[in-house]
């Protein structure tokens, strides 16, 4: 059974999908209107039409659920980055209904340092951000979670520099590697019956969503071993002991 409302709003997304594919209707992707020609789960499966006489708008989520499962649209394995292909494109879905989704989840130094690495980036800018983090919580000017809506937030004026960061976590990979299964596009919307209120974005999501993109610094997700272990010199520069734990794993999440 589904966890939240957000994995049931993606089961009604990919069942909506359904439709406008057999209907022949069109959806806008990178500010191209295109037809929906092809839905298909990770295994490269196109999804099984839906039955005839189904009104999605009356099914309960339990109903929901067990339609999803007959007619493919399995959910996508741990590491996934996409939930769905739609014209053989991976999109990762995300509601605003749904729990908070996070893109970058308690992550510490040595993982950060593996994708900045593999992706071009120096490190130094986002040692200085953790940096001016904690000088602000010990200060007491921000909490642990710290909002971009926030003037105080040490991140809300890095965009461009944590952009190419950020993007990495939501289209590609993890720390560990990347994804077997990256998004082109990702689709977010408050209704998933409603293509209207629908928005596939690729560059453009953090720039939009910036405003409500959150911040924290946490213990969750740091070595059990630190701080010792091997790469706790790696991981050191962002912790701090508080509270009796030492914090230092980066998460990061859009709240709507």
């Amino acid at each position: 059974m589904a966890k939240n409302i957000g994995e049931y709003d993606e089961m009604r997304a990919n069942l909506r999908l359904i439709e406008l594919r057999d209907t022949k209707k069109t959806v806008t992707m990178g500010g191209n209107v295109v037809g929906v020609l092809s839905v298909r789960n990770y295994k490269g499966e196109e999804f099984e039409p839906l039955p005839e006489g189904t009104d999605l708008a009356k099914l309960s989520d339990l109903e929901v659920e067990s339609l999803a499962k007959q007619v493919g649209a399995f959910k996508a394995p741990a590491g996934s980055k996409a939930d769905v292909y739609v014209n053989g494109l991976g999109i990762s879905v995300k509601s605003h209904r749904g729990a908070n989704p996070a893109f970058l989840n308690h992550t510490h130094r040595a993982g950060l340092l593996k994708v900045c690495q593999r992706i071009g980036v120096s490190i130094d800018e986002l040692d200085l951000i953790i940096k001016e983090y904690w000088e602000k919580r010990k200060a007491g000017v921000i909490r642990e979670d710290v909002s971009n809506s926030d003037p105080n937030s040490p991140f809300v004026n890095h965009l461009d520099y944590l952009k190419p960061i950020m993007n990495y976590f939501l289209f590609t990979g993890t720390a560990q590697k990347d994804s077997p299964y990256p998004a082109e596009f990702i689709l977010d919307f408050t209704d998933p019956l409603d293509e209207s209120s629908w928005k596939f974005s690729k560059d453009d999501y953090l720039d939009d969503n910036w405003d409500h993109i959150i911040f924290s610094v946490r213990s969750k997700g740091m070595p059990p071993s630190y701080p010792n272990g091997k790469g706790a010199d790696f991981i050191k520069p962002w912790v701090e002991y508080t509270d009796g734990k030492y914090k230092g794993s980066l998460h990061g999440r859009a709240q709507f």
